[in-house]
């Protein structure tokens, strides 16, 4: 896969060696010796980065530093809850920028490949465009993007959220990636307290909304998505259309992608509440096969008892004093 870049973003110091990076590169490397891999991250000083180039070397990275914008902080009493989606923004930009293949891949620093079945989806491709036309009107990328589910959420879950892409790994066109990664830094505007049914957030869009919205803005000028308060279904309607037509979710398993964080912090949790590729076949048989009934009784009989118990789940978050503990245990990163 010569013509692929992969583009490492984030930071690299989980350990004083930097040892985890490096390893997670090198797995990289062995699969793919003769693609670009890039890594994106933030000034170390000089005797630190000159031990990460020295470690590098031998498996031929172009190593960026940049400027650490830092995060964004939420504050409410004498909490905080710290958002890092500027710094993904800027380290991930960054890296697209320096590739020079045609496609690229972006992960994070804490993240790696197991296996070549990236390569098979991606040789794959074409039959599914093939098969699955685009609809002009929801086009916005030269061609769909390859996306890990994880957290790409299914606008039909218990955790309904709409224009929710994953941001975790994606394979696409180099101009494709880097245009979803350009949206302007984020502020504490982005900071509102959302309670709609079964969706509890500290913004009023979260990183992969952020992302994804402020782009279909820039090319679709009467596009409006202001908040997660907003529901419907035309908006989700909508939000499914543009999600099909510019992106393909696999899981971590069809891929052979690793995200330890994944499981470690995050307990496997939201794996009914996310794309999975037979969703997407659906989905797209709905709206230009004309088929009506997609999802049976047993899905949307899951979806309702999920729906109840995350309800009750999210209600004491509405008391200040119990949203503040929670804030001060957990951090997004």
């Amino acid at each position: 896969m010569y013509q692929l870049s992969f583009v490492f973003q984030g930071k690299v110091d989980f350990d004083n060696e930097c040892s985890e990076i490096v390893k997670n590169i090198q797995r990289v490397r062995v699969l793919y010796p003769l693609s670009e891999i890039i890594l994106s991250t933030w000034l170390l000083g000089s005797e630190r980065e000159s031990r990460l180039i020295e470690k590098l070397k031998y498996l031929n990275v172009n190593i960026i530093f940049s400027v650490d914008p830092g995060p964004l902080f939420y504050k409410e009493g004498g909490y905080q809850w710290a958002l890092n989606i500027n710094r993904m923004i800027h380290s991930t930009k960054k890296g697209v920028e320096a590739s020079t293949r045609e496609y690229v891949v972006k992960l994070r620093t804490d993240s790696y490949f197991i296996n070549r079945n990236l390569k098979k989806i991606f040789l794959h491709k074409k039959i599914i465009d093939k098969r699955f036309d685009r609809e002009e009107k929801y086009s916005l990328f030269s061609e769909r993007i390859i996306n890990c589910n994880l957290f790409a959420r299914h606008s039909r879950s218990y955790r309904p959220f709409n224009f929710h892409p994953g941001d975790i790994m994606m394979l696409g066109k180099k101009e494709d990636v880097l245009n979803f990664f350009s949206s302007p830094d984020a502020d504490e505007s982005l900071f509102e307290i959302i309670f709609n049914k079964t969706i509890f957030s500290l913004m009023r869009l979260v990183p992969e909304q952020y992302l994804w919205v402020n782009y279909i803005r820039s090319r679709i000028h009467d596009f409006n998505y202001p908040s997660n308060n907003a529901r419907g279904m035309a908006i989700t309607s909508s939000s499914e259309r543009y999600y099909i037509n510019n992106f393909i979710p696999f899981s971590s398993e069809q891929l052979g992608f690793v995200w330890p964080k994944y499981s470690d912090k995050y307990n496997n949790k939201g794996r009914d509440s996310i794309y999975h590729f037979s969703d997407w076949v659906k989905i797209n048989n709905q709206f230009y096969n004309n088929k009506k009934k997609v999802y049976g009784y047993r899905f949307f009989s899951k979806v309702v008892c999920l729906k109840i118990i995350y309800f009750f789940l999210y209600l004491p978050l509405r008391w200040g004093v119990i949203r503040r503990i929670i804030m001060h245990l957990k951090s997004r990163e």
